[in-house]
């Protein structure tokens, strides 16, 4: 993993304020921010068995996140270039998604979300990362087409898939 050039990759650091924001503001904002007229569809908890259903989303996520990540093995970089020398990883979780770290990354967030609070924020935020780690798979892709000359035939067979 090469931690000084994601330390520079933008879509490294909007990830890292993604999944910040999601983890401060999802326990807080339903219970102590009024948003006026909006309050009643936001700022509420739902009851216990639609929050439960947050926590199955956030295991579902977390599950093909590291399924994701232990395909991917040491070719692994938070960053959207891949690293230099790395293979094609296209078995595993990549045979089904080309992107399942950032697929279980919106679920495990849409879940985290919907456990803390309620089912609109958690579509909102869903919506939010999802869009987010389209654009930033989006990125990755190119790099890899520049990399991999197989890649092109591997996006044919499998789709981006980031849920």
């Amino acid at each position: 993993m090469d931690g000084a050039k994601a330390v520079r990759d933008p879509w490294v650091w909007g990830q890292v304020a993604l999944i910040a924001a999601v983890g401060l503001l999802a326990p807080l904002l339903p219970r102590y921010v009024s948003l006026g007229d909006v309050d009643p569809a936001i700022n509420r908890v739902d009851p216990t068995w639609i929050r439960w259903l947050g926590v199955t989303l956030i295991a579902a996520g977390l599950a093909m996140a590291v399924w994701g990540i232990r395909s991917l093995g040491r070719s692994l970089t938070p960053g959207t270039e891949p690293l230099p020398g790395a293979p094609l990883v296209t078995a595993g979780a990549y045979a089904h998604s080309r992107h399942p770290i950032y697929a279980g990354l919106v679920l495990a967030l849409t879940g985290y979300t919907l456990a803390w609070s309620n089912w609109t924020l958690a579509l909102v935020i869903g919506f939010v990362a999802l869009k987010y780690f389209q654009g930033k798979a989006k990125a990755e892709e190119r790099w890899l087409v520049e990399r991999h000359p197989l890649y092109t035939s591997y996006m044919r067979q499998v789709p981006r898939r980031v849920i």
